[in-house]
């Protein structure tokens, strides 16, 4: 049955398209992106990450299918940057590995600033509504992730398991998702420091994994999927000003990378978090029909 409903809209396409008016189009324009999802508490129930929103852009084109004077379909593919502003304040642990990777752990207070920019292909289909001048749309999206890339700094002070203070350490991050490897740190430059009368190495720089397990997936998921609404005020017959708020409903990240940096386990090994991560974005455009 299924079958032979879909041949007959196959069949019945060609004639519903005909006499239908398309159009196409450009759009640009700045994001304003933050990632949604629960933040690690401590003891006393305060937060220890935030989440701010980011700036980045988007520029593509699209095509419009008119169904009458007011309604209408549009499709789209565009280049965008979204991502996050991330913050983690309070109290932590730090892990240093020896020449020959032995752990030295310890427990203080963390500091880490954290900008993180994914580029993403998105494919966005709306169904819209004018009204004169306004435009109002809604519709879905759905996204493959082309980069993930994070710049920030991480301030640590802290004891070791036996008490002995560690000089304050400052560490600028570096993260490719997508390509950085298990452990991987900035030899050059890199310092070495005694911590429970064991040589540690303080890296120049720290990669995405620095501090993760190796199971040879990324943080970050390449497909994303969510729903959008829109509005746009046209200044003239083809030119326009919008904006548009896009929520994912897909986890963006995965929980054999995601964890926690409030606590280790009892044997002193990182702790997958298992939550949910989801895109919010606001983009404001102009753009052109024609």
């Amino acid at each position: 049955m299924r079958n032979h409903l879909f041949l007959l809209i196959l069949l019945l396409l060609p004639i519903f398209l005909t006499g239908q008016e398309w159009s196409g189009g450009i759009r640009a324009g700045l994001n304003y992106s933050s990632i949604d999802g629960p933040s690690e508490v401590d003891s006393k129930g305060n937060d220890l990450e935030k989440n701010t929103f980011s700036s980045g852009f988007h520029i593509g084109g699209m095509i419009t299918m008119k169904l009458n004077s007011v309604a209408g379909l549009r499709a789209e593919i565009l280049y965008s940057q979204r991502g996050t502003d991330y913050q983690y304040q309070g109290e932590s642990y730090f892990r240093l590995f020896t020449e020959s990777g032995a752990v030295a752990s310890s427990r203080g207070t963390r500091y880490t600033t954290l900008r993180v920019t994914n580029t993403y292909v998105d494919l966005p289909l709306s169904a819209y509504l004018r009204l004169g001048r306004i435009e109002l749309s809604a519709g879905g999206y759905g996204s493959f992730m082309l980069t993930s890339r994070g710049v920030g700094e991480l301030n640590y002070n802290g004891k070791s398991t036996v008490g002995q203070t560690i000089e304050p350490i400052l560490i600028p991050l570096k993260y490719d998702y997508f390509k950085d490897q298990f452990q991987q740190t900035g030899v050059p430059n890199a310092k070495f420091i005694t911590v429970d009368n064991r040589r540690v190495v303080v890296p120049s720089t720290l990669g995405a994994y620095y501090d993760a397990r190796d199971t040879g997936v990324p943080l970050y998921r390449r497909i994303d999927a969510g729903l959008q609404a829109g509005l746009g005020v046209f200044m003239s017959q083809g030119l326009y000003l919008g904006a548009r708020i896009q929520k994912g409903f897909l986890d963006l990240t995965r929980a054999e990378q995601e964890l926690s940096l409030l606590n280790l386990d009892s044997s002193g090994k990182v702790i997958p978090r298992n939550d949910k991560d989801q895109n919010l974005s606001l983009q404001l455009s102009i753009g052109f029909s024609f």
